[in-house]
């Protein structure tokens, strides 16, 4: 017999021994036989279930009780959010890494081949190209709205380009929660082609005190082919190296971008 069962058999017997008490139910045998008969045959344990007054049998919880639990799952939630967040951050910076670099790649081995700009004093630009030649790999995006432009899984934009001699791809990011995560993340991709780059440039815009952008140079690393004791060399750049110019870039700017150049 489960729980509902249970109450709902001794309900009329519970009722008696509420009113007249244990007592009076087991001297009544001719005034209320069934009731009498019941309580008798009961288990001792659920003889001392009807004894008890009916709301001792509640399984209730207090106001206090209720506000631990909800200060519980609150304090769990707000834990089961952060970890989230933390490992969607890691995924996509894991696919943007990986994209990237692939990006790179067939970035590096085809742009020459496409490249007309002998006869140009300005850039061209490849994303569209590219795109219809399917070397834009997973976890970069196409919009034909802005043919010069790709996009990442952190929606910036990410442009392939040429100008006479000279290749590349540039990346501009925003100052936020995910920037510098992101700054690292580019060094850390190009740090592993530094063989075949010929340097990482970076450049920010900041607003002036009219609101408007203005430009401003930043620093540069050079591949290992290019490198010397006045150029920094991208194979020998640190943590802290990184971090510093990915601070420089992001700090009070509205906007920064780097390049990755070959030749």
């Amino acid at each position: 017999m489960n729980l509902f069962d249970f109450f709902s058999f001794s309900s009329p017997v519970h009722s008696e021994i509420a009113e007249n008490g244990a007592d009076k139910v087991l001297s009544s045998e001719e005034e209320n036989p069934s009731v009498h008969k019941t309580y008798v045959n009961f288990p001792t344990s659920r003889k001392s279930a009807l004894d008890a007054p009916l709301y001792a049998i509640s399984s209730g919880r207090s106001m206090v009780e209720m506000l631990g639990v909800l200060a519980i799952i609150g304090i769990l939630s707000v834990g089961a959010i952060a970890g989230y967040s933390k490992a969607m951050l890691k995924y996509k910076l894991n696919k943007q890494a990986e994209s990237l670099n692939m990006l790179f790649t067939n970035a590096f081995q085809i742009v020459k081949e496409l490249d007309n700009t002998s006869t140009q004093n300005h850039a061209v630009y490849f994303a569209e190209i590219m795109y219809k030649l399917n070397l834009v790999p997973d976890g970069i995006k196409f919009d034909s709205q802005w043919p010069t432009h790709l996009t990442d899984i952190f929606d910036s934009n990410i442009w392939i380009y040429a100008y006479p001699d000279i290749y590349g791809i540039g990346y501009t990011f925003y100052p936020g929660h995910d920037g510098m995560e992101i700054c690292r993340n580019l060094f850390n991709v190009y740090k592993q082609n530094a063989d075949v780059l010929y340097a990482i440039l970076t450049d920010r815009f900041i607003s002036n005190d009219e609101g408007e952008e203005e430009y401003e140079r930043g620093n540069a690393f050079y591949g290992k082919n290019y490198c010397s004791n006045s150029n920094k060399c991208i194979h020998n750049m640190s943590l802290d190296d990184i971090d510093t110019l990915c601070h420089n870039c992001l700090e009070d700017s509205t906007r920064c971008r780097i390049y990755a150049n070959w030749k």
